[in-house]
């Protein structure tokens, strides 16, 4: 990558919805050179998606949970199924197979304690495999995630 697609990154990681004549000024290259670079980066794998960041807060879910999973077993097949079913439930908004303690890291998003409660019945505790799971709920973002850094050379 060079000084270009380094542009290109950081500026669509700051703001995708940009024209591609804006893109390219930011890049120093012509309209159509961006176009294909932002293409070539599409076809490496390394663009994988755009999407809008959204204000969970006025969407009305106030509650950040970030609950630890472990699991009774760390076979393969255990792993498959419990990564299998976290696919499943769409309130598990991410999950991280972690080092350390717990086998997984996930977070889940609630409007408050109530419903939090009920992806905790209804999602969480119908995992496969799940022997221990602790709930940690953040209590105000310091800093919001605003994309990779991408490394220069």
């Amino acid at each position: 990558m060079d000084r270009a697609d380094i542009a290109l990154l950081e500026a669509l990681q700051d703001d995708s919805s940009r024209s591609l004549a804006q893109l390219a000024e930011l890049a120093g290259v012509s309209s159509s050179a961006c176009h294909r670079r932002i293409k070539a980066l599409e076809d490496a794998g390394i663009i994988t998606g755009y999407a809008a960041q959204v204000d969970s807060g006025r969407l009305g879910l106030k509650l950040q949970a970030f609950v630890e999973i472990t699991l009774t077993s760390q076979s393969r097949e255990a792993m498959d199924r419990f990564e299998a079913a976290v696919g499943d439930f769409d309130d598990i908004l991410e999950c991280h197979l972690m080092s350390g303690q717990a086998d997984y890291l996930l977070r889940v998003a609630a409007i408050d304690l109530e419903q939090y409660d009920r992806i905790h019945r209804d999602c969480l505790a119908r995992l496969p495999g799940v022997s221990a799971m602790r709930s940690a709920f953040a209590i105000r973002r310091i800093k919001r995630w605003q994309g990779y850094p991408v490394p220069r050379g």
